[in-house]
């Protein structure tokens, strides 16, 4: 199976290491085979993950209940 699919956020609000932290937690919560790379200075969350385990809604929704924004979603 494996990491077969890839995803990037734009999220706004993230202004530090420790955002970047809760979006990293709260994705390992999730407990769904990924990889994650939070780039604060960007705005930034791209996910890779099996997209027979996961959907891109799942990531959304994880990072929205965080009090980010998602602004854009785009496809790897």
């Amino acid at each position: 199976m494996g990491l077969n699919k890839s995803v990037s956020f734009k999220v706004n609000g993230m202004h530090c290491g420790g955002c970047a932290n809760k979006i990293i937690k709260s994705i390992e919560d999730l407990k769904i085979e990924h990889s994650v790379d939070v780039n604060v200075s960007e705005g930034k969350v791209k996910i890779k993950f099996n997209a027979e385990e996961s959907s891109i809604s799942t990531f959304k929704e994880s990072i929205t209940k965080l009090g980010f924004q998602v602004e854009k979603v785009e496809l790897e």
